[in-house]
């Protein structure tokens, strides 16, 4: 789990408006809004083209031919004529973390750089711009800059000293602080791992590196205060503004803490119409309060019933990531022979909170990145059925970095939904510095399934795990789903599983009509269809005329969300 590195972040911009002559029958209704001379790939059932469609009231009315729209124009009907360029619905992005977006807009940003000087420089910037903090707050370090014991706290010290400092790895599973830190919340070297975490320690003095993994960042939480919830709305506007951009009108916030600042933040921006796109949500299942919290987690889900956030899945962390050797694997590491990882619920106490959960109506939503955790989540599900009967549950799996192949087929048995996170689906500098020393070349060469999921009929909704991944743009996501090689690179070496290729038409119904299906919302949104809610992304290049490694070079031109342009500029 990692930040990509890619193209800048893109706004929309606005294509030309035109005017049709004809003038529409009084028996079909009048318009807001026509766009006609399309190539309209509808991803509908039968994945079927149109040339033209109209828009009345936030939905889609009418879908055909040019020659059909005519009669939908009106005198105030606004019409584009799209010159032939490509329409698809709007993207979804069934796994991220938007709320985030306050580390990469309001705080030090780490994400691109790539060595400690480079990190240094942008702490110091970021303290000379602010002058008086009390605390310092960032993300985004790489850990492929630092060996397998993680930043070391002294180099945070040259830069602050004086005040706590906490910065966020880009997977989110590490944590690296100074030394003020550590001594305001009392963590020394004689401090006991905690479940479910790893303190490092320098390897020949045992003292702390200044790094914490997974649950071990939490023995300094009263040390480090969270975001406001105006800090975090500020980042969700920043956010909204991007994705829009790369017409991400749908978006799954991976997991929010019951009671924090998160979920204030987006109740605020919807009471204040705010909200610019919709938001589906996960509430976080804590391992160490078991079947005891379902009871608040319920409380909190009756709070965001609104038409754009609501919080009707819980997230559950299976495991960890292979980066921190906290993945859980079926066959030891290939650098710790003696040691698999470890779970972060035993066996039974994730079988009895998936149970509990799903009784009280959750929609089950794992985090696995090993293959032996990948095997429990589905464990888990399947206890969940016998217990409660089988519903239309729709569990969702994320990361699947390593899944076995007959774990694959258990997805469709059990109506499980696979998250992947195409963005990374490459040999890049984790593969070679992190994925094969840890896991040895084998595994390496066998991570991240994709075709193997559509093949067994599995329901594959793909996402970005922003802010994981920056930028988020699905149409690098396309691209390297379809080539499995980072962009730029030609070689047949280069390939990552290449037998795993997924096609154009499997990786845009992964962004879109399979996203809203794993949000339940494949009856509003996810394709382009009479009655369905007005979300459709307008680009530049037609896709299915590019060559598969040249899907990233497209530019979205237009966002429509609920009928209205959702991008900086607006139809004029």
């Amino acid at each position: 789990m990692r930040m990509k590195p890619g193209s800048v972040i893109r706004p929309a911009v606005v294509i030309a408006v035109g005017v049709l002559a004809a003038c529409a029958p009084r028996s079909v209704p009048e318009t807001d809004l026509v766009l006609k001379n399309g190539v309209i790939y509808t991803v509908d059932g039968a994945r079927s083209r149109a040339e033209a469609l109209a828009v009345k009231d936030g939905v889609f009315l009418y879908v055909g031919t040019n020659k059909g729209v005519a009669r939908y124009v009106g005198k105030d009907t606004r019409v584009t004529d799209l010159g032939g360029k490509l329409v698809l619905p709007g993207f979804i992005d069934a796994h991220c973390h938007p709320s985030g977006a306050v580390d990469q807009f309001g705080a030090v940003a780490l994400f691109g750089l790539r060595s400690v000087a480079e990190y240094q420089e942008a702490v110091r910037g970021f303290i000379a711009a602010h002058p008086g903090l009390e605390v310092v707050r960032g993300s985004g370090w790489s850990n492929t800059v630092f060996d397998r014991y993680g930043p070391r706290k002294e180099a945070l010290d040259a830069v602050v000293a004086d005040i706590p400092a906490a910065l966020s790895s880009e997977d989110g599973h590490s944590t690296w602080f100074n030394t003020k830190t550590l001594e305001l919340a009392g963590v020394t070297k004689d401090t006991r791992d905690p479940p479910g975490g790893v303190i490092e320690r320098d390897p020949k003095t045992g003292e702390l590196s200044g790094t914490l993994r997974e649950s071990a960042a939490h023995l300094v939480e009263d040390v480090i205060p969270e975001f406001t919830a105006g800090e975090i709305a500020r980042g969700l506007e920043e956010y909204q503004k991007m994705a829009l951009g790369f017409g991400i009108t749908t978006a799954h916030e991976a997991s929010l803490d019951v009671g924090k600042s998160s979920l204030a933040a987006y109740e605020a921006l919807e009471r204040d119409g705010m909200l610019r796109m919709r938001f589906r949500a996960s509430l976080y299942a804590d391992p160490k309060e078991g079947i005891a919290q379902v009871a608040a987690l319920e409380a909190e889900r009756a709070k965001h019933t609104g038409p754009l956030f609501r919080t009707g899945a819980a997230k559950i962390f299976v495991d960890g990531v292979i980066e921190g050797s906290t993945a859980y694997l079926k066959e030891p590491y290939a650098h710790k022979p003696s040691f698999r990882g470890a779970p972060l619920w035993s066996p039974e106490a994730l079988d009895a909170v998936c149970v509990a959960l799903d009784k009280a109506g959750f929609q089950l939503h794992f985090h696995a990145i090993g293959d032996a955790a990948a095997a429990e989540a589905l464990d888990g599900i399947a206890a969940a059925a016998k217990a409660n009967g089988v519903r239309d549950a729709r569990p969702l799996i994320t990361h699947l970095q390593l899944v076995s192949p007959p774990d694959i087929l258990r997805f469709r048995t059990l109506g499980a939904v696979a998250v992947p996170q195409p963005f990374w689906f490459m040999k890049d500098d984790y593969y070679r510095n992190l994925q094969v020393p840890y896991l040895g070349r084998t595994r390496a060469d066998a991570e991240y399934p994709m075709e193997s999921f559509f093949r067994a009929g599995v329901s594959v909704a793909s996402s970005s795990d922003y802010t994981v991944t920056i930028p988020c743009d699905p149409l690098q996501a396309i691209q390297i789903g379809m080539t499995r090689r980072a962009p730029g690179t030609t070689g047949d070496d280069d390939i990552l599983w290449p037998e795993e290729r997924a096609t154009l038409e499997q990786m845009i119904a992964s962004f879109t009509i399979f996203g809203a299906y794993a949000n339940f919302l494949e009856k509003e949104t996810g394709s382009i269809e009479p009655g369905k809610s007005a979300d459709l992304v307008v680009l530049d290049k037609d896709l299915f005329k590019l060559a598969p490694d040249e899907i990233g070079t497209a530019r979205v031109v237009l966002t429509l969300f609920r009928g209205r342009e959702a991008g900086a500029e607006r139809i004029r």
